[in-house]
């Protein structure tokens, strides 16, 4: 796991700053503290910053092929890299220097091009200089778990693995894309290729790009894409779980694979319980398991501990109150580089912190949900959606506004129901606000619909045969994780020089899901994860497998009538706030009054207005540091 940089001045073919490059890459130093290195070839320069995993001694880059033709900068860990080694030396009479993967992708792209992309199986991001053709290729992997940036400059472009690298370039500007505003709101993200500077794009999952002089910055070239099957005659629930059983063993085997110790987050659900109860048959030494609680009473350590005991883990936790949370959100949204979208991106912040006391690598058990339907609107669509289409719009708007705060869940299926338009149904589930909110809430200029329908539409346009569950599935995988879980996972991580790797994202167990598991293994009545949850029962503490998704709870709401009502006021009603000109003032506090005294629930629509705001002030006008109190923050 490292960080990586460059910039290609394909344009006017003038040579590479040196300091510039050394700056870029040292903004990284926190995802590579064990290594730099550099590799400069006149208009092109490639920089480097490791966290060292595999083959300690040999894995330095950027690394130069045996022809020195090509020269590479690799985030991330290829799985399957010693059976590509064993092709590659057979069939190809490769030699190899060392025992790294990332020798093993520069000579895959030596010998298959674009290609090899197909072969690896893996988290990655790199980048490849080609010295003969003057060519700069850079690739992502399928899911979108290492991120690649990159921001056209004056004469040419550059690339990092973050955003603040980027910015040290001095014509990557800081200006936002005001437009994408309104779909930020909707979504608590940007979706697809672009984010909210107006300079910088994201080199989509699955998708790698060529540069050169002649064509410039080619359009993103999609390697991997799945379908889901027909409903049609399924295998039984037993063959299901014997292929997911294997399945599985085998990503949690090839996750395991280091030479430095590896751990893992445990929640006490059932994913990250899962991934506990393989790796601990695996480890040969009582596995280091980390959990975090918190002294609000929204906690799961008791479950985590029940799941440690049971498979006799070398167990650590971390208790956090308010005050820690809230102390952190400034690293954190440092951190995080998009304004923070979720109160649990602080805890995942704090477990790294812990966890890197102690291994350098941890496996997780994120992205089940998305792939085997494990949220309850995925339930809720495929039992309800359809019936519901029946009921009067308005019916449903006014049963929603009628429903006590108490019953959120409840509120928002109905809030979510009453949306006209599938997709825009879509994004309510997880967004912040639906398309009246937007348009009562944003100012003149800025549109409220915004261009959600283009994000999800070009996403849906080559999925044949799906039901709407599995539009949904597929949605949340192309956008949702990459664009905010799989990004928090790896920024909250690395900012510790914690690797994180997630054995229900290997592409095979993707495939799996879509087009092995029909709908009728993944929910049963209002339940989700069927399937996983038939597999923990063989192997889980009895109390795990049933449990209802808990995920981490953060007061929010509370804290916006207590400890943060001062920040509340002063992020959104400031002068500075107010002088964006993004939203209506009126709107804004009718918002924040009607939470305060209780008459309305807005936790989640005050949150992310609030962090877009210390997002400006961080990252836009620079007022705000890492280490900077938030003003208006209540301490005890």
């Amino acid at each position: 796991m490292c960080g990586i940089a460059g910039v290609f001045n394909f344009r006017d073919g003038r040579p590479v700053d040196p300091d510039l490059l050394r700056r870029m890459t040292r903004a990284l130093v926190h995802r590579g503290p064990d290594d730099e290195g550099f590799y400069e070839d006149r208009e092109a320069a490639l920089g480097f910053r490791r966290l060292a995993i595999i083959d300690l001694a040999g894995g330095h880059q950027p690394m130069t092929s045996d022809c020195e033709r090509f020269a590479i900068v690799f985030n991330g860990e290829v799985y399957n890299h010693d059976d590509l080694r064993q092709v590659l030396q057979a069939d190809h009479g490769v030699h190899f220097r060392t025992r790294s993967d990332t020798e093993v992708v520069l000579n895959a792209f030596r010998q298959w091009g674009p290609a090899a992309t197909h072969r690896l199986n893996g988290m990655f991001a790199f980048a490849i200089w080609d010295t003969r053709d003057r060519v700069l290729f850079m690739a992502r992997d399928r899911l979108g778990k290492k991120p690649l940036y990159f921001s056209r400059v004056p004469g040419g472009l550059c690339f990092a693995s973050e955003v603040k690298s980027l910015l040290e370039h001095p014509a990557v500007g800081r200006e936002v894309a005001r437009e994408r505003i309104p779909t930020f709101l909707a979504y608590r993200y940007v979706p697809g290729d672009e984010t909210l500077f107006r300079s910088v794009e994201c080199c989509p999952p699955a998708s790698w790009i060529r540069v050169s002089a002649e064509h410039g910055a080619g359009e993103p070239q999609r390697y991997w894409d799945y379908s889901f099957a027909p409903e049609g005659r399924a295998a039984s629930t037993d063959e299901l779980r014997a292929e997911l059983t294997e399945l599985f063993t085998d990503s949690v085997r090839l996750r395991r694979i280091a030479d430095v110790p590896v751990g893992a987050f445990l929640s006490g659900g059932l994913d990250s319980s899962l991934v506990v109860a393989v790796m601990s048959r695996q480890h040969p030494e009582p596995l280091k398991t980390f959990s975090i609680g918190f002294d609000t009473g929204f906690t799961e350590v008791e479950h985590a501990r029940s799941v440690a005991r049971a498979f006799g883990t070398d167990h650590h936790e971390v208790v956090v109150g308010s005050e820690d949370l809230i102390l952190n959100l400034p690293r954190v949204l440092h951190a995080r580089e998009t304004p923070v979208t979720e109160a649990s991106d602080i805890p995942i912040y704090l477990l790294s912190q812990l966890a890197r006391t102690k291994v350098k690598v941890v496996l997780s058990g994120e992205g089940s949900d998305e792939i085997f339907g494990g949220y309850p609107k995925y339930a809720f669509e495929h039992q309800l959606g359809r019936t519901l289409d029946l009921v009067p719009r308005p019916l449903l708007g006014a049963a929603a506004a009628a429903l006590p705060s108490s019953l959120r869940r409840a509120q928002l299926a109905l809030e979510t129901a009453a949306e006209a338009d599938v997709l825009d149904r879509y994004a309510a589930w997880f967004g912040a606000f639906g398309p009246r909110e937007r348009s009562r809430l944003l100012a003149p200029g800025l549109p409220g619909r915004a261009a959600l329908h283009a994000y999800s539409a070009e996403a849906l346009s080559g999925l044949p045969r799906a039901s709407r569950v599995e539009e949904m599935l597929y949605l949340d995988t192309r956008h949702w994780l990459p664009a905010n879980l799989l990004l928090r996972g790896d920024r909250m991580t690395m900012a510790h020089s914690l690797e994180l790797r997630c054995p229900f994202l290997d592409y095979r167990l993707v495939e799996f899901a879509a087009r092995r598991v029909p709908l009728s293994a993944k929910i049963h009545g209002f339940t989700g994860k069927w399937l996983l949850r038939a597999l923990g029962e063989k192997t889980l503490p009895a109390a795990i497998p049933g449990r209802r998704k808990w995920g981490f709870k953060v007061p929010t709401s509370q804290w916006f009538r207590g400890p943060l009502r001062g920040l509340l006021q002063d992020a959104l009603l400031s002068r500075t706030a107010l002088g964006r000109g993004y939203f209506v003032e009126s709107r804004l506090r009718s918002l924040i009054d009607e939470h305060v005294s209780g008459r309305q629930d807005h936790d989640k629509q005050l949150w992310i207005l609030v962090q877009l705001e210390l997002w400006h002030r961080m990252f836009v006008d620079r007022t705000l540091g890492p280490s900077d109190a938030l003003a208006g923050a209540a301490r005890s």
